[in-house]
């Protein structure tokens, strides 16, 4: 159900029938998505190893390392291809701020708010492992998800901090890009 304030907003901003089928679209479940690690494998040669194990897996199309997954007999989130790094659980959504941000290898890139570790690795695989990234975030009790998964991945050009985001300017200066994802 929705709140009434929120169904009255919701009636403000579309008809009657463009409501109840936006409340319908955002009560259904999200598709599974995985993005290809590429610093460790293609997006074919996983889908390969996922289908063998078990797995009904397609490319999203606008992607070229997304890969949805309709169906598993295995859990996604503990398989070896997992656990060496080969992928991150990361929704499609996800994935656009990195894309947006088109961070170049070489470059010095900030990632603000970093825990857990998704934007970020997507980041160093983007740069393909050089330059640097600074992976901050606020809480350093988030941050051990970050170091977990960044070394699972095979990132090898992040610097992890724990900043209040406001101040980093005056403490570490010189980035290409920045990205505030929170």
């Amino acid at each position: 159900g929705y709140l009434p304030e929120l169904a009255d907003y919701l009636l403000d901003l579309f008809s009657p029938s463009e409501c109840v089928e936006y409340m319908d679209s955002s009560d259904r479940p999200r598709p599974l998505v995985i993005r290809t690690n590429t610093l460790k494998t293609t997006r074919k040669d996983l889908m390969d190893s996922l289908t063998k194990r078990g797995a009904a897996v397609e490319g999203i199309e606008w992607s070229k390392v997304a890969i949805k997954v309709t169906e598993s007999t295995i859990p996604i989130g503990a398989t070896p291809e997992y656990l060496a790094g080969y992928y991150m659980l990361q929704s499609a959504a996800s994935m656009n701020p990195v894309l947006a941000l088109a961070p170049q290898p070489n470059e010095r890139v900030l990632d603000i708010s970093a825990a857990p570790g998704g934007k970020t690795s997507y980041i160093a695989q983007l740069m393909k492992n050089s330059g640097i990234v600074i992976a901050n975030d606020l809480k350093p009790q988030r941050q051990k998800a970050t170091i977990a998964n960044l070394h699972r991945m095979g990132v090898k050009n992040a610097i992890i901090t724990s900043y209040d985001g406001r101040k980093l300017p005056k403490i570490i200066k010189g980035f290409d890009r920045v990205l505030l994802d929170a």
